[in-house]
């Protein structure tokens, strides 16, 4: 518990650093990775499976790898393999939102931290959307699908601002357009979509994950209760009928 203690306060410090950089600049300096991993190596030795660890660590890169392959940010992916080393596999939770096993899931892939913290901050962004769509709203800017991805701004505001277009030569389209020179638009609205700090995410998904453990399998847990407690009511009343 105390190791895996050391490894949130360090985990948690430097990606709240790393978010910090990311939100304000977009970028975050290649020394916390470093940091991060160097502090998490000497940190392996205790663990007792060593086999599990270097799976854990082995997956972790190749997912970091290949999501790297269909776009996610450098830093992003840096950040999921420096936590493959501080923290490869899942830690005894504070207040677990759900106990294991979850139905037949794999215990292995449950233990992947990396894969936890992953899909915990990926399930972070999905309200992105309907807060996209009531801001949309709010400025009565509704164009469907667009107010789901992203809002409107003037071009010379677009300027200052970490965004991408969703827009081209009167086009628009749901996929961010990134050579596009918002200062032709001046004072005209352009639909953008802001370049997302996903390190926060990354950041508010590994705390979450150590203190509740994965949001995912919290959700898999309700329902498979849920439809447990519905099959036993149908199947009650289906007894009570035929009797």
């Amino acid at each position: 518990m105390i190791i895996d203690a050391i490894r949130l306060i360090v985990g948690g410090t430097i990606l709240s650093y790393a978010s910090y950089t990311d939100c304000k600049y977009r970028e975050a300096s290649n020394k916390l990775w470093i940091i991060m991993a160097c502090i998490g190596i000497p940190l392996l030795f205790f663990y007792s499976d060593s086999l599990t660890v270097a799976l854990s660590i082995i997956i972790s890169f190749l997912l970091g790898f290949i999501l790297y392959l269909f776009g996610m940010g450098g830093a992003d992916t840096k950040a999921i393999w420096a936590i493959a080393i501080l923290s490869p596999l899942s830690p005894q939770n504070f207040f677990p939102l759900a106990e294991f096993p979850v139905g037949n899931f794999p215990a292995f892939l449950i233990n992947i931290f990396p894969l936890t913290v992953l899909v915990n901050s990926l399930l972070l962004i999905l309200p992105l959307p309907l807060i996209f769509f009531f801001y949309n709203l709010w400025k009565k800017h509704i164009e469907f699908p667009y107010c789901f991805f992203g809002y409107k701004i003037k071009g010379y505001e677009a300027e200052k601002k970490f965004v991408w277009a969703m827009e081209k030569n009167g086009k628009k389209s749901i996929t961010p357009k990134k050579d596009v020179d918002f200062s032709r638009y001046g004072n005209r609205e352009i639909w953008v979509t802001p370049k997302l700090p996903f390190l926060l995410f990354i950041c508010v998904g590994y705390i979450s994950s150590f203190i509740f453990g994965s949001y995912f399998f919290a959700l898999l847990s309700f329902l498979f209760s849920k439809l447990f407690s519905i099959s036993s009511t149908l199947f009650f009343i289906l007894s009570i009928s035929l009797f």
